[in-house]
């Protein structure tokens, strides 16, 4: 009785590791598959492209919101500010 006990429970821990060993395999092979790495690669670069775009944004901004700092530091009687 027990030698059919454990040799139950050791083809069920094997099939267990056995399925979780094919799923891991499958899910690796489709994460490096050429399709899923263009794939990823274009959303990184489309991620990085939106980040760019926003930090140039906000770097104009500043740069307006300093230049018309500047601008009304500077303007006295007889300076024009233009």
């Amino acid at each position: 009785m027990r030698r059919l006990f454990w040799a139950t429970l050791g083809l069920g821990v094997g099939a267990a590791l056995g399925v979780g060993a094919v799923r891991w395999a499958s899910r690796t092979a489709e994460r490096l598959a050429p399709a899923s790495l263009g794939r990823r690669t274009l959303d990184a670069a489309g991620e990085w492209r939106a980040r760019l775009a926003e930090a140039l944004e906000e770097g104009r901004a500043a740069m307006a919101a300093r230049e018309a700092e500047l601008r009304a530091q500077h303007a006295g009687p007889g300076n024009e500010a233009t």
